[in-house]
């Protein structure tokens, strides 16, 4: 009899993992690796990603009194989530449908993978570092002035990845579709709303709406003092989180200012991160965190000078800063490939008493399934988790389209 409870369970897994492998769209996406779990356990499910160096140039023949590169070692850390579940039991009498234990296999599955892409969704439409604000609806032109403030900045060696929400989707698939001409493609728009490629993107529709909210009345809000940051190696022993920087505001109304907010500051454009030449567009920022203080932690984080150069001037004092996210409108994200990281772990469940079964689907994700029977309740537990840590490794790599703004 254990022997068939067993197959049974084994039998109900591969229906779990096949269920999970036809539910992701933006995990397929992300650079997935695989930490050992042994050093993983020993880093407090904390590891350190390196990022690309970047260089200075120096004119002239003679070299021998001209100031080096200064070499950085940048990390950004990676921090494992807590492990997403989802537990049901039945009991002696509901085990005798078979069909229980399948539908209820395949709703855990679809559930746990819907988790991840929303997750993934949700940490590059908070942290994304380029932002491009339409007023009014979106269009086809939206995505590849979103393509072109991601080469003005010097990001055109990577392959570039875009991802709609369904409503805005929609919208595309209308703006092709109403095109004069009827190609193949805008015929395909008009009648199933299905759009191609869009500019240098590899594009994809999600089922993920993402919001991001109208900010409130912050009429006067202005840079506290001139500020400026520096890249470096280490903070003490830990290595620099060199993504965000402090910004300290004054004004009547910071408290309304919320973390995930956008904004411009005057004089503080965007530079090619390679060459550094000035982009004319403003560098958009972010707030991560401090929302509702004189302290704003902000992405990117604002250097001036330097081979990590990213903008073409600090912020100077008393500077307004002009936010962006007008109306709570849904966003879309765009990235370049390597910015955005999704590490899978595995844990390590006792098997005495109980059947723990692990497996790994078509997309890489390892997930377990811990099922145990209690003969005094006629219950059978059953468990299936997965643990995993989503990264934005490199927020001017990321973006968004906000449309329906004023």
């Amino acid at each position: 009899m254990a022997n068939q409870v067993t197959k049974a369970l084994e039998l109900h897994f591969e229906e779990v993992i096949e269920g999970y492998d036809a539910a992701c769209v933006l995990s397929m996406e992300a650079e997935t690796s695989y930490p050992d779990p042994q050093a993983m356990q020993r880093a407090g499910d904390t590891l350190h990603k390196q990022q690309t160096y970047h260089a200075d140039v120096v004119g002239g023949l003679d070299v021998s009194g001209a100031a080096r590169t200064d070499v950085v070692q940048r990390f950004v850390p990676t921090v494992f989530r807590s492990p997403d579940n989802v537990i049901y039991e039945f009991d002696a009498k509901e085990l005798r449908d078979k069909s229980h234990m399948t539908k209820m296999g395949q709703a855990a599955a679809l559930r746990l993978a819907a988790e991840v892409d929303k997750t993934i969704y949700g940490i590059v439409a908070k942290n994304a570092g380029i932002v491009h604000k339409k007023v009014g609806a979106v269009t086809w032109d939206d995505f590849t002035m979103a393509e072109a403030l991601m080469v003005s900045r010097g990001i055109t060696n990577q392959t570039r990845k875009a991802f709609l929400n369904p409503f805005d989707y929609q919208v595309i698939g209308k703006d092709l579709g109403n095109k004069a001409f009827m190609s193949d493609w805008s015929k395909t728009a008009y009648e199933r709303a299905r759009v191609p490629d869009i500019g240098s993107f590899t594009t994809f529709r999600t089922d993920n709406v993402s919001n991001l909210a109208a900010i409130g009345t912050v009429t006067g809000t202005t840079v506290t003092a001139n500020t400026a940051h520096t890249v470096t190696s280490m903070t003490g022993d830990v290595p620099t989180d060199n993504r965000y920087g402090t910004l300290g505001v004054s004004g009547a109304n910071i408290a309304n200012i919320k973390n995930g907010d956008a904004f411009t500051i005057p004089g503080v454009n965007a530079v090619h991160m390679i060459d550094k030449s000035d982009t004319g567009q403003l560098q958009t920022f972010r707030v991560i965190s401090g929302g509702g203080t004189a302290t704003l932690t902000v992405t990117p984080k604002i250097v001036a000078t330097g081979s990590y150069q990213n903008v073409t001037a600090q912020a100077a004092a008393g500077a307004a800063l002009t936010f962006l996210n007008t109306v709570t409108k849904p966003v879309n994200v765009f990235w370049a490939q390597g910015a955005v990281a999704l590490d899978y772990g595995r844990l390590a469940f006792p098997s005495d008493g109980q059947t723990v079964m692990n497996a790994t689907t078509k997309q890489g994700v390892p997930i377990v399934m811990v099922a145990q029977g209690n003969a005094q309740t006629g219950k059978l537990f059953v468990r299936h988790t997965m643990v995993y840590a989503p990264t934005v490794l490199d927020p001017e790599k990321c973006g968004i389209v906000l449309p329906g703004q004023t």
